[in-house]
């Protein structure tokens, strides 16, 4: 796999949070493991994360298409 398609996977995983609060649910709820400042913290970094890998990955889609297309391709994409 080449470096942009690396990073557009690599984009796609960072938004995998749903799991995450419901792990982060029972640590604090259920086992107080982490303290109420933790918690919070946790959970609003996985809600941006959430929010920002669509933006991120519609930012990244044309160097990835462009390095899709091959080197006449990545020509074109400057261009336009």
């Amino acid at each position: 796999m080449d470096w942009p398609a690396s990073m557009m996977n690599g984009f796609g995983m960072l938004g995998r949070a749903e799991l995450a609060f419901v792990v982060m649910d029972i640590a604090y709820v259920q086992n107080k493991i982490l303290n109420k400042e933790a918690f919070y913290t946790l959970m609003a970094t996985a809600f941006f994360l959430n929010v920002l890998v669509p933006i991120t990955i519609l930012l990244w889609k044309p160097y990835y298409e462009a390095s899709m297309a091959g080197p006449a391709g990545r020509d074109t994409a400057k261009r336009e």
